[in-house]
């Protein structure tokens, strides 16, 4: 139904398939949008589902990925840097079971150099995360910073710190704010910052 207070200065609602509303004190008419069904094929409800998958998992990065994937940010912003690399990296699983492989997925990108191991150890105190430097990282690196990043398997909620701890000291403990218990540990990568703050290393997935 439309309703016509004046001709000249227009109204408002709807007649057959035109609209008739008023915008910033002037009259328009427009045609109401075609009705069609969104019937997709398997391979765009697969792709659909990988970008929500990929969506949801990065989104609660999102603070910390600003500076991790700051090096990829050219023209884009570093979430969609992100999220750009991990759909082409870090899928598995096929339609309807598409997840995120952890140990693929990368939550910084950058040319430092990784440790050639970590490990997580379970403390009462928090995390206990140590890893071994091969000798050129241990020589030309010794003072990157550490970055640590974790996430909640219960509750998707994520917790991450910029460190003092550099690549030389070897280990750290760190206890994030999120549910703990045995049955509770939190997913934890590692990367490293050099201390002019200007360079990152790819992210390494420890467990």
């Amino acid at each position: 139904m439309a309703k016509i207070e004046n001709l000249l200065e227009g109204g408002q609602g709807s007649l057959g398939n035109l609209v008739l509303y008023k915008m910033n004190g002037k009259y328009y008419i427009r045609s109401k949008p075609a009705q069609y069904k969104d019937k997709k094929s398997p391979a765009q409800l697969a792709q659909r589902q990988r970008l929500q998958v990929m969506n949801s998992f990065l989104r609660a990065f999102r603070e910390p990925i600003r500076v991790t994937f700051a090096s990829e940010a050219v023209g884009r912003s570093a979430l969609q840097a992100a999220q750009s690399y991990n759909m082409l990296s870090a899928l598995a699983g096929e339609y309807p079971d598409i997840y995120v492989n952890k140990n693929k997925v990368l939550l910084s990108r950058g040319t430092l150099p990784l440790p050639v191991s970590a490990t997580l150890t379970v403390l009462p105190e928090g995390l206990l995360i140590e890893w071994e430097n091969d000798a050129d990282a241990a020589a030309r690196h010794p003072h990157d910073t550490l970055v640590v990043m974790a996430k909640s398997s219960k509750t998707d909620s994520v917790d991450f710190r910029f460190t003092e701890a550099r690549r030389s000291d070897g280990r750290y403990t760190w206890k994030p704010a999120l549910p703990s218990g045995k049955d509770s540990l939190p997913d934890l990568w590692i990367a490293f910052r050099n201390l002019q703050q200007t360079e990152m290393s790819d992210s390494l997935f420890v467990g």
